[in-house]
């Protein structure tokens, strides 16, 4: 953060010095002499001290841009954790590991609804409590929410699948309905 804030100074001397102009700076307590630059030189000295205060500008923006993209904040995790808990409720889910729950799909989830707002690497889902509930963990970057899934059996039936489940022919799959509120469960 510091070299964002050293970045706009640097930029705003040099805003100044364009605004106020080189002539006003240097050549004011002097009279005209043979040394001193030309008007030109002074008109093409304002130009370039623009330019170089756009560039920094600029390059102070893109370093604010990284970082910002190098952490997570409370609300993108809380954003990205609602966006996944409606994808999941857009599509029936097969039961999942009875160990793992629902969390790597939670995970894969999460990653997907927070492209480009934080690092997908720093994202981790935890199952909540003993592992009986369907209750998560999902943290970044110190901003942990908590979310609840709830799962009821698809009235779309299942998947077919020859001599799979329970002799039926199908796989049974269930709706999910997540909540989301902040702070570990």
């Amino acid at each position: 953060m510091a070299i964002v804030v050293f970045l706009f100074l640097i930029a705003a001397a040099f805003l100044a010095v364009a605004l106020i102009g080189p002539y006003r700076l240097y050549w004011r307590a002097r009279p005209r002499a043979a040394g001193q630059p030309s008007e030109t030189a002074l008109a093409v000295g304002r130009v370039v001290a623009f330019a170089v205060a756009g560039v920094v500008a600029f390059a102070g923006c893109s370093a604010q841009e990284a970082a910002d993209r190098g952490a997570w904040t409370a609300g993108e995790v809380r954003k990205a954790s609602e966006d996944a808990a409606e994808s999941m409720a857009s599509d029936p889910q097969i039961r999942r590991d009875p160990a793992d729950g629902y969390t790597s799909l939670i995970e894969a989830a999460v990653r997907e609804a927070g492209e480009g707002q934080g690092p997908t690497y720093r994202v981790s889902v935890e199952r909540a409590g003993d592992g009986d509930g369907h209750s998560y963990v999902i943290s970044a970057d110190g901003s942990k929410v908590c979310m609840h899934v709830t799962e009821v059996k698809s009235a779309q039936g299942g998947i077919f699948v020859p001599e799979a489940g329970d002799g039926h022919g199908s796989i049974a799959t269930y709706d999910l309905t997540a909540t989301v509120e902040d702070g570990a469960c």
